[in-house]
Formats: C-alpha cells, structure tokens, sequence
C-alpha cells in the first residue's frame, strides 16, 4: 500500500512541476513573441541552417571529385594494362 502512495506522490509532484513549468515557458515565449525577438530568432536559424547546408555541398563536392578521380586512375590502370588488339570492323 505504501508503495502505490509513493508513486501517486511522486506522480502529482511531477505532474505540478511539469505545470509549473510549461505554464513558466508559455509566458517566456508570449512575451518574446510581443518584443519582437521570435522573428530575429527565426532570421538566426535559417541563415544558421543555409550557412550548414552551404558547408555540407561543398564537402559533398569535394568528395565526390576525389571519388571521380580515383576511379578514373583504376579505370586508367587497367586500360593502360591491357594488350591492345586491332580493331576489326
């Protein structure tokens, strides 16, 4: 019996915490949005996320050209290593 007590305790102190504190945040996110200050948040994360995706293509990039290379250098190698026969057509 003391156990389901416990968790019950234990339940509504969470419970009242966790009100407590999105009741908290809503009020912090109301007032930033009256300031003004969600738009310049908004600005921030979008040329944060362009600046990323900027930095993701050009590594991409330069990956894929040092991919290309090496595969032409095997290409090359075995090309160069084969008997050339004479065409016949």
């Amino acid at each position: 019996m003391t156990r389901r007590v416990r968790w019950l305790a234990l339940g509504a102190a969470l419970g009242a915490g966790g009100a407590v504190w999105s009741q908290r945040r809503l009020a912090t996110l109301a007032e930033r949005a009256r300031s003004g200050a969600v738009p310049a948040d908004v600005v921030r994360l979008v040329d944060r996320g362009s600046r990323r995706l900027g930095r993701h293509v050009a590594v991409s990039v330069a990956a894929g050209r040092a991919d290309a290379r090496r595969r032409e250098m095997e290409l090359r190698r075995v090309v160069e290593h084969r008997p050339s026969r004479p065409f016949v057509g």
